[in-house]
């Protein structure tokens, strides 16, 4: 299972991190999570800059911060680079596939939550089902079994945090700790079979694990930030 750690300020681009998990393998989602880490540093840099006026860089309380953004400012530049690349592979073909492997999965905890715990690729399971249901809607990238089957292989391991994403939006008053949220579902679905199996819906060695870093270590910031300058910034490369 791959952990991935996300700290206080990187909640705050928790949907770039949802977009970096649209690239296709682990290894790549790992490397564009990674970039995304840049991202909220370099959005912190620039906030920074913007209330510490002009004199911040050149206060000697500053003079290590100021050493380490100069001497990392070229990675933070290829990661943004290779950020946007992922960002277009998303809007032109990767978005559509991880929405529809995140209704799987909702679909999955709803049959686990309702103790039917019906199967995935059976001829009446859950598949079958998105299947009727976007023929009868329209819904194009959904109509073909075969697809299907290689979208929920594809993304099952990281369905989950989009689907923690979709409930703390629809659910604004509770408040939830969206990372708690995300390993809940992890769990129900690692940690169940279809009727009659024993193998569970995901294998917990195929997911991703989000953990939250509580101890920051380098430079820390106060607040997130606005995410929209990043979103402005990436779409520009």
């Amino acid at each position: 299972m791959l952990t991935i750690a996300i700290n206080e300020p990187e909640l705050g681009f928790v949907e770039l991190i949802r977009v970096a998990l649209s690239e296709e393998t682990h290894a790549n989602r790992e490397r564009a999570i990674k970039n995304v880490k840049h991202e909220a540093v370099a959005a912190r840099l620039d906030l920074l800059a913007g209330e510490g006026g002009s004199g911040w860089a050149t206060n000697p309380d500053n003079a290590k911060f100021v050493q380490w953004s100069i001497r990392t400012q070229a990675e933070r530049r290829e990661s943004a680079y290779e950020f946007s690349q992922t960002a277009r592979r998303y809007e032109e073909k990767t978005e559509r596939r991880l929405n529809i492997a995140e209704h799987i999965g909702k679909l999955i905890w709803l049959s686990i939550m309702d103790n039917k715990f019906e199967g995935v690729q059976t001829e009446i399971g859950i598949l079958q089902q998105v299947r009727e249901a976007a023929k009868y809607h329209s819904v194009s990238g959904a109509r073909d079994i075969d697809t299907l089957r290689k979208v929920w292989a594809t993304y099952k391991g990281v369905a989950h945090l989009g689907m923690a994403i979709d409930f703390v939006e629809e659910n604004p008053k509770q408040q939830a700790n969206l990372l708690h949220i995300a390993e809940q579902y992890r769990q129900t679905l690692s940690q169940n079979c279809p009727k009659g199996t024993s193998k569970p819906y995901v294998a917990a060695a195929d997911q991703i694990y989000f953990v939250y870093l509580s101890s920051l270590k380098g430079p820390r910031f106060r607040d997130r930030g606005p995410l929209r300058r990043s979103l402005s910034r990436i779409h520009s490369l």
